[in-house]
């Protein structure tokens, strides 16, 4: 029980609030459409990953891992290959990394060292992302992927994402919001085409689009103080 309450100790009633309101909207959510438990344990995991990755809790990352398995296993059957990919060849192996990349640039305070990008790194990270798109687009469209530019436009910026994710760059939150703006869109069209249990994955992807504008102000803050100590 202590330990519950120091992990709590620097929340303010607001992120605790945000926290709880997560979970039972989701979980009435998934009530509601008369899910599976596959469909809850996913939009949970995502969630409670975000949602602790935006606070700079390292278990953020073993939530991640959970649902980029359980996620990518969903994508199967549409098929999105961009997401099946990035999520198993990718985002997990990353996480682990992440776990203990992370432990070795932690504060006095137990916070995460997070970062923010220089104009020039920014600017080579744009370009580096537009050029990806394009060319796996079309690797996408040959493998007979359904949605192939939205497909990749999600994969390319989850991964420069993932990547300022492991560095602890603010920045890569922005990046978040973008994926999970466009992730909505895609998930919206899976879903006018006949795919009902998409609906708890939009309602997912609006709660992650919520988080990732909090956690970017929120490790902009990280880093500022952690910089000044």
């Amino acid at each position: 029980m202590n330990k519950v309450k120091e992990f709590f100790a620097d929340w303010s009633w607001k992120e605790k609030a945000w926290l709880a309101f997560v979970l039972i909207f989701q979980t009435a959510a998934w009530g509601f459409n008369n899910e599976t438990v596959f469909m809850l344990v996913m939009t949970l995991t995502s969630s409670l990953n975000l949602v602790f990755g935006a606070k700079g809790k390292v278990i953020g990352l073993y939530f991640a891992i959970i649902n980029s398995a359980l996620y990518a296993y969903s994508c199967f059957s549409i098929p999105l290959y961009g997401e099946i990919m990035y999520n198993i060849l990718y985002s997990i192996p990353v996480s682990i990394f992440a776990i203990v990349l992370w432990k070795k640039n932690t504060a006095k305070g137990g916070e995460v060292k997070f970062r923010t990008m220089t104009p020039k790194f920014l600017i080579n990270t744009l370009i580096i992302t537009c050029v990806a798109i394009v060319i796996y687009s079309q690797i996408l469209k040959w493998m007979g992927g359904n949605f192939a530019f939205m497909d990749s436009l999600t994969t390319v910026v989850s991964v420069i994402a993932s990547m300022l994710y492991l560095m602890r760059y603010s920045e890569q939150w922005l990046m978040w919001v973008i994926v999970n703006a466009l992730s909505i869109c895609m998930w919206i069209m899976v879903w006018m085409s006949g795919d009902k249990s998409a609906l708890l994955i939009i309602i997912m992807k609006v709660i992650n689009l919520l988080n990732s504008s909090y956690g970017y102000w929120n490790w902009r803050k990280i880093a500022k103080r952690v910089s000044a100590e």
